[in-house]
């Protein structure tokens, strides 16, 4: 009896299949919407979608309301700026990424974008991309984000109105559904965030600074150490950790570490940074 090797599977046969399975999921109704839970939070994400006002306001949005369906590591918005209408893109992450793989991200003249907005274009429809699929996604793949989401807003011609980027590890049929859902509530919450005046956001944190201290301390917890790792780091107890952990909470109104981590990080981007303001 003989074997028959079949030859590997190419990233664009995995990208078909996975289109397919797409086109094939959208002919039906999504099993989840059975899920009461999972109707429930994406509900809550489309109406709590109006509320964010601000880029930070806007990134706590998205990893209290949006993470739970749609997990990633990384988002980068990307839209048209008026006057004008030039595309500028902004990232949002927990995960810490390489500054050079930050500037390509937020350069909407690279050729990652200009290659995910071709392929995007025609069939305006979620797409899934494996990072070893091309050198141009090498710089995702070696930051250890292993898989990329894309969906938007189209305008005319193959220029989106808005394109969102989501990378992590991967993601299921049923969260690339809620995501096509949830895409124009997020073009929404982006364009109302970014209208707001740069000024109000900044006059608004400046009620609850946080220390040099509680800033390294913001920073292991978003390097995911536990108290203990943090304690060890800054030569300092457990038991100062955990306080300051619980001074950080009350003073950016988190009700978890990651929450606290999220608007700490937002704040950071709309000021000279917190070393000036302690």
């Amino acid at each position: 009896m003989s074997l028959i090797s079949l030859p590997p599977e190419s990233p664009y046969d995995r990208t078909a299949r996975d289109r397919t399975a797409l086109d094939r999921a959208d002919a039906m109704t999504p099993e989840w919407l059975q899920d009461r839970l999972q109707v429930e939070r994406l509900m809550d994400a489309l109406w709590s979608a109006r509320q964010p006002t601000t880029p930070a306001q806007f990134f706590v949005w998205s990893q209290s309301r949006l993470q739970p369906l749609v997990p990633h590591q990384v988002l980068v918005c990307l839209s048209a700026v008026p006057p004008g209408g030039r595309l500028a893109a902004q990232m949002f992450n927990l995960k810490p990424v390489p500054q050079t793989l930050q500037g390509q991200l937020e350069s909407p003249e690279h050729g990652l974008w200009l290659h995910l907005m071709r392929r995007w274009a025609p069939g305006r429809r979620p797409m899934m991309v494996g990072t070893d699929e091309s050198a141009l996604f090498s710089p995702l793949l070696e930051a250890g984000l292993r898989s990329v989401l894309v969906h938007g807003v189209g305008a005319e011609g193959e220029r989106p109105d808005g394109l969102f980027l989501l990378a992590g590890e991967g993601w299921s049929l049923e969260q690339v559904q809620q995501l096509e859902l949830l895409t124009p509530a997020l073009q929404a919450a982006w364009r109302r965030s970014r209208g707001a005046h740069r000024g109000q956001a900044v006059t608004a944190r400046v009620a609850a600074l946080v220390t040099p201290r509680e800033q390294q301390i913001v920073e292991g917890l978003r390097a995911g150490l536990s108290n203990e790792g943090i304690a060890v780091q800054l030569g300092i107890s457990m038991f100062t950790v955990k306080n300051h952990v619980r001074k950080i909470l009350r003073k950016l109104g988190a009700s978890n570490r990651a929450q606290a981590v999220a608007i700490a990080m937002a704040r950071r981007d709309l000021s000279e940074g917190w070393a000036g303001e302690g």
